[in-house]
Parts: C-alpha cells; structure tokens; sequence
C-alpha cells in the first residue's frame, strides 16, 4: 500500500496537466486585495503595504492605509486617479484520488487545470474621508458573476489625551471586514485555494456563510496604532438584492441585527510587532429551505442561532530592506449553535439531530519570505465538534459525506511561492504583479475519519491535493 501522504503518487500524473498548466500560468490572477490601484494611487510599491509584495497579510503601513479608509495618496498622474484593477486565478488541481463524481460540469474527476475566476475592482480614495474597496468576481467553474468583498469607509482622526485617533465606519458585506490584522476567516490563509478539489463540511459561521451575502455597518476606533476597537451589526441581504448581485443564502434570513464587536491591541519593537485580540459574532436565523437554491428561508419551525468566540493573534518579523520577513498568525473559534429550527422533527426538512451543538476551529498559519520574492507558508487546521448524524452526513457518494456524523477534520497545508514584482525596482510597477505556487493539502482526518469516512470507502488522504496556481493582478 503507498503511503497516504506522500507526493510521488501525483507525479506520475501530472506531465501531460503540467503542459496545460504552463498555458494558464501566463494568465492574470491575484489575492484578495492588493491591487495596483491602491500602489498607484499611494506611489508605494505593494510591498510597502504587504507581506511577501502580494497580499492579503498587511505590513503595519498596509494596516495604516486601510484604517484611513484607502484615501492616503502621494502617487502622481492620471494613473494615482484610476481606480480600476483586474485580477485573474488560474491553476492545476490534482488530488491523491478521483473523486466518485466529476469535480464540476466540464471539468473531470481529477487532473483540472484552467482559469478559475476573474474579478474587477474599482478601489481607492473619493474623498480625503471616504474611500471604497469593491469587487466583482466571475467564477469561471461555477460559470457565475456575483459581487465580491466590498467596503466602503468614512473615515476622521483626532487626539485624545495627547494620542493620535484615527475613527471611521465600515460598510462592508462580510464579519471580519473591518479588522486591521487580517488575523480571520476572511483574509487568513491560505490565500488562494482550488476550487476544484473537496473541503471537510464543518465550519463555523465566521467561515464564510455570512461572506457577500450580508450588509453590515461597523464604527471603528485606532487608537495610537496600539488599540484598536470596533462594534457593529449585520443583516443578510433580501433575497432580490442577493440574486441581482449572485449572492445567496448561507445559514438563513437574519430575524433581526446581527452584534459584531472585537478588541486587539498591539506592540512593537524592533524589526517585530505583534497583537493580540479577540471577536464576538451572534447570529439568528430563519433556517434556509434546502429545496429553494438558497432563496428561501422558513422560521415557521423555529430560529437557529449562533454565538462565536474567536481570539486571535500575530507576531510579524520585517528585517532591514525586507531580506528577511517572517510572521505567525493563529485564531481560535468557539462556536455555540442553537438549532431550534433545523432539529424541529416537524420541520419536513429537518437537518439537525439536536438542537444544541458546539464546534472548535484553530489555525496556525506562518509565512516567509527572502528579498519579498521566494518564500512560502505553513499551516496546520483542527476542527472538531460534537457528533450529529443529520447535519453533517449528507449520506452521499461524492466525497461529502461523514459516516459517524462528525465535524472532526485535521489538516496540514504547505507551500512554495514566487514573487517576481511587487518591489521597488519591479517591471512596469506599478501596474502588474504575480505570484506562482505550488501548494499541498494534506489531510489526517477528514468529516470524523482517516479511514472510510464516508462509508464508501474514501479515506482522508484520498483527498489530499497538489494545487499549482499562477496568481496576477493588473
């Protein structure tokens, strides 16, 4: 039997994918949101505001520019007032085994390569206190457009006490948007993953069911750089606006405003600086009706409710002319699910076996990089939780399923990048940058197994996946 987690079970498959790979390599693609609009506008190379000269990790002048709502200038000609950027995602997906069903239509059950999304931004300053971030991305798998993360800030500062306050409110679509550190769900890494290849089930709400189908409104303070606090609320979007904008529902309809607070605070000395926090997300919900394509949601049987307690920190090493940057960033998630509506057993759509459950994540993530060029990240991912037949064993045969209904999935993800541009001295800064990976997911347990999980026999290795990307922003 070839051992579960080694790599040379791939290679053997991958001259002919690697060939098609290289034909998208050249194709634009990027992360979250470093664009070059933003370096346009500020006349900084993306370095200057992230780690590794390509985002989402922010260095503390990316956590600056952010917190100013994405107004600081000091870029020259028409370039600095265009705000558009166009980013592309290509990739090779393979995976230590088939999977029993086609990954998506038009794609095979294993050895995919091809685009995987396009997005538009129209990011930058209005005015000296407003400043926008908006996306608008075409999933070319899903064969889908839809908007993506968006925000918009109003932004001020002041002095309180003799200390420098820079205050403003977020209007965003997704918790966790406002946070400076990026130290989240929503920026964590990895960065950029297949989407072509099968994920554990379990995950808690702060994960992405609440990500661009919600609308929030945040008031945020910063505090000498050292304190930063936020408070606000959330509400799903109506079901007309999210189809216009290809959104839908993830968990339910919000019965009502949605609490979102955290608290970090931060140090530095040296080269280094590090913070640590914490956020609280409760969400109530009318239970989506599985039968509608994520359209309705009925609280005729009941709410479901969810309360998070997430803590979070980061150590970040920036050596002199950026030769050496290192940095660690982990989260921890406690979640606490009421499920009155979806265990209702008069509900005809029942999902749940009980209506009280708990679920844990942690993540630890550590990035490096020599000159901002080559470097790579290492994370390790626990989730676990207590058993429910209903909610978690779809029952299957897709690689979906969990035979002991449980959420428990541990996970290892390493990779190996390269970044070209990005830097002071780059080609055609500001307006291109690239990164090309190599990334691999390995899998020790996955939806409550590392043997059979789904009872037809897939175990968690099968999973495993060797993921090459070319990532370009223009």
């Amino acid at each position: 039997m070839r051992p579960t987690s080694a790599l040379p079970p791939f290679m053997c498959r991958l001259a002919v994918p690697t060939v098609a790979f290289g034909m998208f390599a050249v194709a634009p693609s990027n992360p979250a949101h470093a664009v070059p609009s933003f370096a346009a506008q500020t006349g900084q190379a993306c370095q200057m505001c992230h780690i590794g000269a390509l985002g989402p990790q922010l260095t503390p002048y990316g956590r600056n520019f952010k917190m100013k709502g994405y107004t600081l200038q000091g870029g020259e000609g028409l370039a600095s007032q265009v705000h558009l950027a166009l980013w592309v995602q290509s990739g090779l997906t393979t995976t230590n085994k088939d999977l029993p069903q086609d990954a998506a239509p038009h794609y095979n059950t294993n050895d995919n390569a091809g685009v995987q999304a396009i997005s538009l931004f129209y990011s930058g300053r209005i005015t000296d206190h407003v400043g926008v971030f908006l996306q608008a991305t075409y999933d070319n798998v899903a064969k889908a457009l839809a908007q993506d993360n968006s925000d918009v800030r109003i932004i001020g500062d002041t002095t309180v006490f003799g200390k420098d306050v820079d205050y403003g409110v977020s209007i965003n679509n997704a918790p966790g948007w406002s946070d400076p550190y990026n130290s989240n769900y929503l920026w964590g890494y990895p960065y950029i993953t297949s989407f072509l290849a099968v994920g554990p089930n379990a995950a808690p709400i702060l994960a992405g069911a609440e990500q661009d189908n919600s609308l929030g409104v945040v008031g945020y303070a910063w505090v000498d750089q050292h304190i930063y606090v936020d408070l606000g609320s959330y509400e799903t979007q109506a079901p007309g606006l999210m189809k216009l904008l290809g959104e839908a529902y993830g968990a339910g309809s919000a019965t009502g405003i949605e609490p979102y607070t955290s608290l970090t605070y931060a140090w530095f000395w040296g080269n280094s600086n590090a913070h640590l926090g914490g956020t609280f997300f409760n969400g109530r919900y009318n239970p989506t009706d599985p039968n509608s394509k994520g359209f309705t949601a009925d609280g005729t049987y009941g709410h479901d409710s969810y309360y998070d307690f997430l803590a979070h920190g980061g150590y970040q090493y920036i050596g002199d002319d950026n030769i050496h940057v290192f940095t660690v960033d982990s989260w921890y998630d406690y979640e606490i699910q009421h499920l009155e509506g979806t265990s209702n057993p008069l509900n005809p759509n029942v999902g749940s076996s009980m209506p009280n459950n708990h679920l844990e994540d942690f993540n630890i993530a550590t990035t490096y990089y020599y000159k901002e060029t080559y470097g790579g990240n290492v994370k390790f991912e626990k989730t676990w939780g207590n058993k429910n037949p209903l909610l978690y064993d779809t029952g299957a045969n897709d690689g979906s399923g969990s035979i002991k209904g449980s959420p428990d999935s541990t996970s290892i993800t390493v990779e190996a990048d390269w970044v070209p541009f990005g830097k002071e001295d780059s080609w055609l800064r500001p307006f291109i940058n690239l990164k090309l990976g190599l990334q691999y997911t390995i899998y020790t347990q996955f939806n409550g197994a590392s043997h059979n999980y789904d009872g037809y026999g897939r175990n968690a290795a099968d999973n495993n996946t060797l993921f090459l990307f070319a990532w370009t922003v223009f």
